[in-house]
């Protein structure tokens, strides 16, 4: 049966001399791997359309119980070129990509996919890219029920007044509990607001104010330790282990 669909490429394998294996995550099928006959060869029409950031309408023949599908046609809907002109913008987008490549979902999840889209669109007119991914991560987290909490400690369920990270449990803590949870980072007021307030802003504008670097490695390194102790799948991402060099 011919399905039509849009999906954001996450990832392309070579396949023989001149095909792709595709990995996407779509609006009505959740992730798809499909297979792109002559896609490398230099006269495919998919040829400069299957590249990874791309929001593409695609179009494939779906047999059911099959772990791949064949792409019969492909269009580009957003190319997201500003996003992709910029390095911040690929090293930090490349994250939420291998999240997404990661991810199990194989059915449809259209509030992963409207997020991702909303995402990428911010940082494609211009929203910090950093502070994007953040919003992403943020939100990721809440919607597959494993929220990070910024209102009560992990341990013993009190109010936050200090506040305090531990990453090998990816919670946050109070200064009683912290002492026998180390290694522990402190987390200030400017660093709690922003992990508080910025799931509920909107990724266009969130994170338009200065950030000093200090804070905002403690915030990355919150985030990816939160990603790593709630997902298996998350614990190596190779796009944080570059990024980390990186900085």
């Amino acid at each position: 049966m011919l399905q039509n669909t849009q999906a954001f490429i996450l990832k392309i394998n070579p396949k023989g001399e001149t095909s792709a294996v595709v990995h996407c995550f779509s609006r009505d099928f959740g992730k798809l791997i499909l297979i792109a006959k002559g896609a490398r060869s230099p006269k495919s029409p998919l040829k400069g359309i299957l590249e990874p950031f791309s929001l593409l309408n695609i179009h494939f023949n779906e047999k059911k119980g099959r772990a791949y599908q064949f792409l019969a046609q492909a269009e580009n809907v957003l190319p997201f070129t500003h996003l992709k002109g910029q390095a911040d913008g690929i090293l930090y987008g490349s994250i939420l990509l291998e999240i997404l490549y990661k991810e199990q979902e194989d059915q449809q999840n259209r509030a992963l996919f409207d997020m991702i889209h909303a995402v990428f669109s911010a940082i494609d007119a211009g929203a910090p890219a950093m502070q994007a991914h953040w919003y992403f991560i943020l939100r990721y987290l809440k919607l597959e029920g494993l929220p990070l909490d910024t209102a009560d400690c992990y341990v013993c369920g009190a109010k936050l007044q200090k506040a305090y990270f531990i990453p090998r449990r990816g919670h946050i803590c109070c200064s009683d509990c912290s002492a026998d949870q180390l290694p522990s980072w402190e987390l200030d007021d400017t660093v709690m607001t922003i992990l508080r307030e910025m799931p509920a802003a909107e990724p266009g504008i969130c994170g338009k104010e200065s950030m000093d670097k200090e804070r905002a490695t403690l915030i990355n390194r919150v985030l990816w330790n939160a990603l790593a102790t709630r997902f298996e799948n998350c614990k190596t991402l190779r796009s944080v282990t570059i990024l980390r060099k990186v900085l």
